[in-house]
């Protein structure tokens, strides 16, 4: 892990644990393999750097392309594996970036509805998941959306870790082609509510 990477996460994680009363649950059961996808719901611009705070590997994540207009601040997100992407999300030239990384044990997090204004998943994680078969890794963030609730102790930033699992589980659920479903059922997943779909 890069020395910079090293000391903001620290930095973050701590700002978190005293400021917001952060609550990690379940991630020290899981035992991560290189090469994964770590996923989770996105509600906030924080959602990348807090949980890749708290994360023991580096990750790599998309970001806006508009982000890198900035040259300071865009090389600033590249060093912490920021990769840029263009509206239109989920490009072949993006997909097998990330499935580059993950082919060469590389980290990756993705968040599967692609913008915090999006309340459906894109099929792009699917895709991504079904090419490489990498484990993955959900996450729900809670009431990174409410900051200041958590600054009075009156609610936890919480981030849950559910069950590991990889997307060729779902082979019997959903056809090679049909990426929306499965990307779908991971969001659930995230969500805690993908017993629906497996006792369905």
């Amino acid at each position: 892990m890069k020395f910079l990477y090293r000391a903001s996460i620290t930095f973050i994680k701590t700002l978190m644990h005293f400021v917001w009363n952060m609550r990690i649950i379940g991630m020290n059961d899981i035992h991560f393999k290189s090469g994964c996808i770590v996923c989770a719901n996105h509600q906030s611009a924080f959602d990348p750097p807090f949980l890749g705070s708290i994360l023991p590997f580096e990750c790599y994540f998309m970001a806006k392309a508009e982000l890198f207009k900035n040259k300071a601040f865009g090389a600033l997100i590249a060093y912490f594996n920021a990769i840029p992407v263009h509206r239109m999300g989920f490009t072949r030239g993006t997909i097998q970036k990330f499935v580059s990384l993950l082919n060469n044990k590389k980290n990756i997090m993705i968040f599967p509805e692609g913008s915090r204004k999006s309340f459906s998943a894109k099929p792009g994680i699917a895709k991504i998941a079904w090419e490489t078969d990498a484990p993955i890794y959900p996450v729900k963030i809670e009431n990174v959306d409410d900051l200041w609730a958590c600054f009075f102790r009156k609610k936890q930033l919480r981030f849950i870790f559910r069950e590991p699992f990889y997307a060729k589980e779902y082979k019997a659920l959903v056809a090679e082609s049909e990426y929306k479903k499965l990307a779908t059922m991971i969001l659930d997943r995230i969500n805690g509510i993908e017993n629906e779909h497996r006792n369905s």
